[in-house]
């Protein structure tokens, strides 16, 4: 369980038990579990709040989405047009490239007689590609 998901899970259960956060600080080290419990521990004299734990947490277990140039690059169509194009155009926004280089990437990831038609009239935005 994803530990955002597990936390909700723990507030609204002490929401609904009327638990408030000083509840929440003294007990939720029996219901951590694991490296949770481990990081909790080794961080718990550096937690102020309750959502100064719920941020230590969150930081610690959150897989960061890292996307780089390779990834931009080497997507290539497989069955699904949209599903490319979505793919393509948010791992190219999280790089930072232009419209232009989104496009370009767009294009390359194509099969060479697709590509071929896009040159022939090639689209001015993103959007316009995906038509």
């Amino acid at each position: 369980m994803r530990i955002e998901a597990w936390l909700e899970y723990f507030n609204n259960a002490c929401k609904i038990n009327n638990k408030d956060n000083d509840w929440k600080m003294l007990n939720i080290s029996k219901y951590l579990k694991g490296s949770a419990l481990t990081h909790y521990v080794n961080s718990c004299l550096n937690i102020s709040n309750f959502d100064d734990l719920c941020n230590i947490l969150i930081e610690n277990f959150l897989k960061p989405n890292i996307v780089n140039l390779s990834d931009f690059s080497q997507h290539q169509l497989r069955n699904n047009l949209d599903e490319y194009f979505h793919q393509k155009l948010n791992c190219g926004r999280q790089l930072g490239l232009s419209p232009q280089l989104i496009l370009e990437g767009l294009t390359d990831g194509m099969p060479t007689n697709i590509k071929q038609l896009m040159t022939i009239n090639p689209p001015t935005s993103p959007t316009e590609w995906l038509k």
